[in-house]
């Protein structure tokens, strides 16, 4: 008989360890929604099995389905740092900044790892829970919580903010998207673009958070467009040509986007199918001018098209999408910015 016991037992770990394995596969391989079914099969079985149910809430969070990350969580009490760090993610991606805020400030203060705080405090000044922000000046409309710092004027602050909320209502007015918070809109009082306490250049959009950094002198738009763009299909496939061409388009500027690509195109003939594909790399002052009118070209075609474009930016998709039309479609763009 106590054979047999340890025969199961050994059976039922070593499943157990298989199952855990296949869950890591699917994650890594961005499966989400067959590692969602798996996980929650074995959580039937073993329900209160705690690295399960971080994996699933990991799981949650990287597919940006902040309300199941959060219904899981109600579920679920630790202090070990892995789940505190999903806890975060969740928190933050509903707008709970309070919450996240107090969980943020725990895990600096309580981590040993240096590698983790490190990677915590990237977090933190991209979101805006580090301390630097601590004086900036917060403003609030319908859909934006803006982030000033110190030195910007209250005439400026007072027009980013006009303007910023008038393009998120154009823009979502075409997208129909449903964001699960405000932006969070920063704003750093300064022209050039590198920006030495981020380490990157400015502006750019941490859209899964719904984030975005910008400065004083950027369009309206562009930023916003990535946000609520991306918040229309959340697993979308994003390709940067596409991609940086939505936010040329929507980016509120009322500038001739035709013009600016014929003129971009007269200094480089860009091969759009290759850029497209990755294959050719472009300078940003030749490849967004032309992206963002290749995008109103879209539109103009067809705007539903476009709309299951977006979901999935490859150009293999765009020859499903375009009924095999994509290469004629890239073909007359292209006679359109030859034309004098």
């Amino acid at each position: 008989m106590k054979k047999i016991n340890i025969i199961l037992f050994l059976v039922y770990f070593t499943l157990g360890l298989s199952q855990e394995a296949n869950l890591k596969d699917l994650y890594s391989k961005k499966e989400y929604d067959k590692a969602i079914k798996l996980a929650q099969t074995n959580l039937i079985s073993s329900p209160e099995d705690f690295e399960t149910q971080l994996m699933l809430l990991k799981i949650y969070n990287s597919k940006c389905d902040y309300p199941a990350a959060n219904a899981l969580l109600t579920k679920m009490d630790s202090s070990d740092a892995k789940f505190l760090i999903e806890s975060l993610k969740t928190n933050y991606g509903l707008g709970n900044t309070k919450e996240a805020k107090r969980i943020y400030d725990q895990l600096i203060k309580n981590s040993k790892n240096e590698v983790l705080k490190n990677e915590l405090l990237k977090f933190g000044l991209v979101t805006g829970l580090d301390p630097i922000y601590d004086d900036w000046k917060i403003k609030e409309t319908q859909n934006i919580v803006f982030h000033f710092q110190q030195s910007v004027s209250a005439e400026k602050m007072q027009n980013i903010v006009a303007s910023r909320q008038k393009a998120f209502e154009k823009i979502n007015n075409f997208f129909n998207s449903v964001l699960p918070k405000k932006i969070d809109f920063f704003v750093w009082d300064m022209e050039e673009s590198y920006n030495s306490y981020l380490k990157t250049n400015l502006g750019f959009t941490f859209a899964q958070f719904c984030i975005s950094h910008n400065r004083i002198n950027q369009s309206p738009g562009h930023e916003i467009a990535h946000n609520i763009s991306f918040w229309k299909t959340p697993e979308q496939k994003k390709i940067i040509f596409i991609n940086e061409g939505i936010g040329v388009y929507f980016d509120q500027q009322g500038n001739n986007r035709l013009e600016a690509a014929k003129e971009a195109y007269r200094k480089d003939p860009a091969n759009i199918k290759e850029i497209w594909q990755n294959k050719r790399r472009a300078e940003e002052s030749i490849m967004y001018p032309i992206a963002g009118a290749f995008i109103e070209y879209l539109i103009q075609y067809d705007k539903e098209k476009f709309l299951q474009l977006t979901e999935d930016q490859t150009y293999e998709n765009a020859v499903k999408v375009y009924d095999e039309k994509i290469d004629k479609l890239i073909e007359d763009f292209l006679k359109t910015l030859e034309s004098h």
